[in-house]
């Protein structure tokens, strides 16, 4: 009776050695477990490189929830989870609005992870990465927001994302790099409110 019992543990031990590797496999929990990882962050605070067309452009982005800050040396974006302030140098102009989810999914890259389980198709990419999960992301209708496929890398040890390709429905890509990411940073509300009046020689254009 003992060896039976014996070989009925390991024979359950093989079956959870052979389940195990194909559920961390699945692109969906992937994920799960990325987006968990940013949305109990306490912040987000994070420098990348976008390459598009043969433009690059640095930048820093810092959030917490819905709520973010970005800057490149193309201008600023704040968003308080309502308004989102644009601030442009070479027209001299703030744009105040209240942004579609498209929008924001042009500023704020992250933005597309919380909304792949009822907008996208989830697989993952034909491209094989030792260290990164490679997740595509494919709109349901074919098309969503001009976009026709994102690919996302997250890092197999941090499971955190370092690399968003995008590409739109003429083809074209934009990539996204993360090339520093930190989940502790503290902030507080004034930092994703634009201070207009810190811009006196701006021109507010309110299109809300």
């Amino acid at each position: 009776m003992y060896s039976i019992n014996n070989r009925r543990i390991s024979f359950l031990a093989f079956l959870l050695l052979l389940v195990v590797p194909v559920f961390a496999q699945n692109p969906v929990t992937i994920l799960d477990n990325s987006v968990a990882k940013l949305k109990n962050a306490s912040g987000i605070s994070c420098k990348f490189r976008i390459s598009s067309d043969n433009n690059n452009l640095n930048g820093e982005f810092k959030s917490k929830g819905s709520s973010f800050y970005l800057e490149t040396q193309a201008g600023k974006t704040w968003y308080n989870g309502v308004n989102m302030w644009t601030l442009n140098p070479g027209s001299k102009e703030i744009t105040l609005v209240n942004p579609t989810s498209s929008e924001i999914n042009e500023v704020n890259p992250f933005s597309y992870l919380s909304s792949y389980k009822s907008g996208y198709v989830v697989g993952f990419s034909k491209r094989k990465d030792s260290d990164r999960y490679l997740v595509v992301l494919n709109p349901k209708n074919g098309k969503k927001d001009n976009i026709k496929a994102i690919e996302v890398a997250i890092n197999k040890n941090t499971m955190l994302p370092e690399r968003f390709i995008i590409r739109d429905s003429h083809d074209r890509r934009t990539t996204v790099y993360i090339t520093a990411l930190a989940t502790s940073f503290k902030s507080n509300s004034d930092m994703f409110v634009c201070p207009v009046g810190s811009f006196g020689d701006y021109e507010l254009v309110d299109l809300r």
